[in-house]
């Protein structure tokens, strides 16, 4: 009788031929990001990547608190401290509903309590009109790679990309709905198959990028050096390209999502809605388009500008 469905495939298992729960776990997530995300976290803890039952279960939450007061002992962010814990809880609750646990370690009445997180509070970088414009113009200015760099930069402000997806973009990504340019999103961190509008005059950078790679299909973003030609720009080649072109304009060191916050806030400041740039930022809420108001209204309208001293001579 021909077998019609595949055969399933083996636990993945240590060198001693137990099942290893955290590769186990890490199948549950389809973004390579998120899995490299966990799986650095949770090796962190337990110090190694192949965690077999036995070890889980002599987890308590004392070795829980203990793990988080070191990491404060090493002055980590809170935001590490979160991400940490919250990548625990998460594989502890997987192994409950397995029936593995009977309860979480991690559990929020259990561990110690962490120094909140105020994102209202959080600043935002992002870029003027005049820094990303000179920005554009240093990337452009490499003889071998200024093209490829410049679009990339202009694509990632425009569409406010996270690099993820700017390294996920193939050829026919960019195609025509209508009468506008889209840019098809098939895997984000809200969800897949998205898209956002291309401006006319990114899909025109694009259209000459192509054009003087020679870039028919595949891979949009490409390496230009003598050891990867040809193949796709990973995401941390993309954070190099905008540090590196930040280095050559004189700006502060900023990353990728600098981009974005810069798409998100230029557009703002121009007038488009809370609603526009959320949909065309893809946030899943709007207090999260609401931080780039709060920022600015914050700054403009300060307790700071009505001090008024009478300040000494200087020496």
């Amino acid at each position: 009788m021909t077998q019609l469905l595949p055969s399933p495939s083996p636990l993945p298992q240590t060198p001693s031929g137990e099942v290893n729960l955290l590769a186990l776990y890490l199948e549950r997530f389809d973004r390579p990001n998120t899995r490299r995300a966990y799986q650095n976290d949770l090796i962190d803890f337990f110090g190694t990547p192949e965690v077999t039952l036995e070890r889980v279960r002599h987890v308590t939450f004392v070795e829980v608190n203990r793990y988080l007061q070191a990491l404060e002992a090493q002055h980590r962010k809170p935001a590490t401290l979160h991400r940490r814990l919250a990548a625990l809880r998460g594989f502890f609750d997987w192994l409950v509903a397995l029936g593995a646990l009977t309860h979480n370690p991690a559990h929020r009445q259990l561990v110690r309590r962490l120094q909140p997180i105020h994102a209202s509070s959080r600043s935002v970088l992002y870029l003027t009109a005049e820094e990303a414009a000179r920005l554009l113009e240093a990337a452009g200015s490499d003889p071998k790679a200024g093209l490829r760099d410049y679009t990339l930069l202009l694509t990632l402000i425009f569409c406010t990309l996270r690099r993820s997806e700017a390294a996920a973009m193939d050829v026919q990504h960019l195609r025509r709905l209508g009468a506008y340019w889209v840019l098809e999103l098939p895997q984000t961190k809200g969800g897949a198959h998205q898209f956002v509008k291309v401006p006319e005059a990114v899909v025109e950078a694009i259209e000459a990028m192509k054009n003087h790679y020679g870039i028919v299909q595949g891979p949009l973003w490409r390496s230009l050096s003598r050891r990867n030609y040809g193949r796709r720009l990973t995401p941390h080649s993309i954070y190099r390209i905008v540090v590196q072109a930040a280095q050559r304009a004189g700006l502060p060191h900023i990353g990728a999502h600098t981009l974005r916050h810069t798409g998100c806030t230029l557009a703002l400041e121009a007038g488009a809605s809370l609603e526009q740039v959320q949909a065309h930022a893809r946030h899943r809420h709007i207090a999260t388009t609401l931080r780039y108001i709060h920022q600015r209204d914050r700054l403009a309208s300060s307790a700071a500008d009505f001090i008024r001293i009478e300040l000494p001579r200087k020496p």
